[in-house]
């Protein structure tokens, strides 16, 4: 890794920080130190105490996040430590899901074939009831015809024996 060499301002005086950082975060942490300064600059204070009273707002500054860091770190604690247990209920989840969908279609594939069927068995409900409706009227029709042979033939015997 290579060092790099760049000029900041601080205070309004030039000074040539040397680092194996970016020049870029170079400048942004030169700009911080800079604003803190100028925080702190009073006609009242030597260079030297405000040096001391930046170094101080920032050691405060830095004190501040270590605290956040460190709240924040055991307040991640439990997440960290359930998360491979609630991504397995989430993969379970994922699975069950995926597995009710593909039931949901077979069911679906399944009632519409059932549908289908259902049709078929009215039309062939409907002409069933038509050919009883036929098969009725020809047994009417076949006990008219008899009972009008019998009437005939009774006829017949009556009209043979009279001749």
């Amino acid at each position: 890794m290579s060092e790099y060499k760049v000029d900041v301002k601080i205070d309004g005086k030039t000074y040539t920080l040397v680092s194996k950082e970016p020049k870029e975060n170079i400048k942004d942490i030169a700009e911080i130190f800079d604003r803190k300064i100028q925080e702190v600059k009073s006609n009242r204070l030597t260079f030297d105490r405000q040096l001391v009273l930046a170094g101080v707002n920032i050691t405060d500054d830095l004190y501040r996040l270590a605290e956040k860091y460190k709240s924040l770190k055991e307040e991640s604690e439990v997440p960290l430590r359930d998360y491979p247990k609630l991504k397995e209920e989430v993969d379970l989840i994922r699975s069950e899901k995926d597995k009710l969908l593909r039931e949901s279609l077979e069911d679906k594939e399944r009632l519409d074939e059932l549908d289908k069927e259902n049709s078929k068995l009215k039309r062939d409900l409907v002409r069933y009831k038509d050919s009883k409706e036929t098969i009725d009227k020809l047994k009417n029709e076949v006990k008219r015809l008899q009972v009008e042979v019998m009437d005939l033939s009774k006829e017949n015997d009556s009209l043979k024996g009279k001749l």
